[in-house]
């Protein structure tokens, strides 16, 4: 058919159906400008429910005395570097010291930390949503996306503590607002790349555990792009993975030209000899080369003395009565979660020599645990699977707004099923807003497993976008009652 032909047939059928050329084109725009009106409409209200949210929290959280902030155990050793002028050789990044000494804080007061933490994290909710919303997510999924950041369990428990999990959550926060947003268009992509990159290495230096989000934003940031159909995609997305990885490349060689250490922070061997030095064995130390040896087998007989001592729990006897890591990594890993800080800060602490440094003591702990690893890489895989199903379960069954989301989809499920209604509007942003909870879990979670544990602190962390999910799934499905109503209607009639 062509074009002459189908304007003719366009022309007849608005003929046959009484209606002209005219007032369908007066028709098409009353459609759309209501559609605008009510995605203004959506959107206000929006707005409104999480300004809202914002407020009842403050005050809750002021009523509570949540604002005055508090010391933890481990804030006096981000304060070390500063306090002995060794800034780059200690087991802390000093960035946080720096920060936290400059808003008045010291390791026994926390100043004003609360509060600025607290508005920090409140300012990237709102940018997450108005990022959201500028990256083509309708409002109500950028609302769901809001509200999981704003109730997080991490940051509500983390944001009055002297401690740089806070800060770096809402640095975080800032980069994947400004992904969201620079997925748009060509110039949102140019204008953002820089704080997208400045707010994401902050996030890291803050928080190495978020090292992965080098690997995550690029590519987060290339399927949001693919989404909006944006064209040349592959050239920013490595523009931007260079410039994300800028402070990491930075930093990291400012500190080997200082103290000749590559890293942000010399802190991972010493972090990841605890899960080496549970896999140990007298025949795991023979096969290990002679260079570490003598480590390996000073952290197994201090792990041995422990046990002895009631200190640490033993692997337990598995079905055919054998001490089995890879079985108890599978089935018992809470076994070594509860105990794992108890061997590393407790005993393998005290391996190190007396005249030996920080770097030197952390490079020889990181030789040990890559060399233990490698010899034997099915305990290292089951460790991982382990900690990955414990980090999945906790991530659902411990996290109270992904349980409220989840009940709230279930309550809604059944009527919908009941009356076999469609989904609303807004399921179009499913994907979206779970790729983008995805990429939060990707960003955060990975080496809480691989190189320690999956603490309760960060579990809570990885999983804080995942409640968004279920959440809009729930929106979808109370969006499209109307419509099973009126279809109800019609056939009753």
């Amino acid at each position: 058919m062509t074009d002459g032909n189908a304007s003719d047939y366009a022309a007849r059928g608005l003929g046959r159906t009484g209606i002209s050329a005219r007032e369908k084109i007066f028709s098409d725009t009353a459609l759309a400008a209501s559609a605008v009106m009510m995605t203004s409409r959506t959107d206000r209200l929006c707005i409104a429910i999480l300004v809202a949210a914002i407020v009842v929290l403050a005050v809750v959280l002021w009523t509570c005395g949540a604002l005055s902030g508090a010391a933890a155990p481990d804030t006096a050793s981000y304060f070390e570097g500063l306090q002995s002028g060794n800034l780059w050789g200690d087991l802390r990044h000093p960035l946080y010291g720096w920060i936290a000494n400059w808003l008045g804080a010291s390791p026994s007061e926390p100043g004003l930390i609360a509060v600025v933490q607290g508005l920090l994290h409140v300012l990237a909710v709102l940018c997450l949503y108005a990022g959201a919303r500028a990256g083509r997510i309708g409002p109500i999924g950028a609302l769901c996306l809001g509200l999981a950041a704003l109730f997080s369990q991490s940051a509500l428990y983390h944001f009055r503590l002297l401690l740089p999990e806070s800060s770096a959550i809402a640095a975080l926060i800032f980069a994947f607002a400004g992904v969201l947003a620079a997925s748009n268009s060509a110039v949102a992509s140019y204008r953002l790349l820089v704080p997208i990159a400045v707010m994401c290495g902050l996030a890291y230096l803050l928080r190495p555990s978020f090292l992965p989000a080098i690997f995550v934003i690029p590519a987060l940031w290339y399927m949001l792009a693919t989404r909006n159909g944006q064209a040349r995609r592959i050239t920013r997305t490595l523009l931007l993975f260079g410039l994300v990885a800028a402070p990491f490349l930075l930093q990291s060689a400012y500190r080997w030209k200082a103290v000749g250490d590559f890293n942000i922070v010399s802190f991972g061997g010493y972090q990841m000899s605890a899960l080496a030095g549970f896999m140990l064995t007298p025949e795991l130390v023979a096969d290990l080369p002679e260079s570490v040896q003598p480590t390996a087998q000073s952290i197994l007989s201090a792990r041995q003395s422990a046990e002895a001592g009631g200190r640490l729990p033993r692997t337990p006897l598995n079905s055919v009565h054998e001490r089995s890591f890879v079985s108890a990594a599978l089935g018992y890993f809470d076994i070594y979660a509860r105990s794992h800080d108890d061997f590393l800060w407790g005993e393998i602490s005290k391996l190190r020599e007396p005249d030996e440094t920080w770097i030197a003591f952390n490079r020889r702990l990181a030789r040990f645990s890559f060399a233990t690893v490698m010899a034997a890489p099915g305990r290292w895989a089951a460790w991982i699977a382990g900690g990955s199903a414990r980090l999945a379960g906790r991530a659902i069954v411990t996290n109270a707004p992904m349980l409220a989301a989840m009940a709230v989809l279930l309550m809604t499920a059944l009527p919908a099923f009941a009356r076999r209604s469609t989904l609303g509007d807004c399921a179009t942003d499913l994907p979206a807003v779970s790729i983008v909870a995805l990429g939060w879990l990707a960003a955060t979670g990975p080496l809480t497993v691989l190189v320690t544990f999956p603490a309760t602190r960060y579990i809570d962390t990885s999983a804080m976008l995942l409640p968004a999910i279920p959440a809009i799934l729930a929106a979808a499905i109370i969006q499209g009652w109307p419509t099973a109503d009126a279809s109800a209607s019609a056939k009753s009639s």
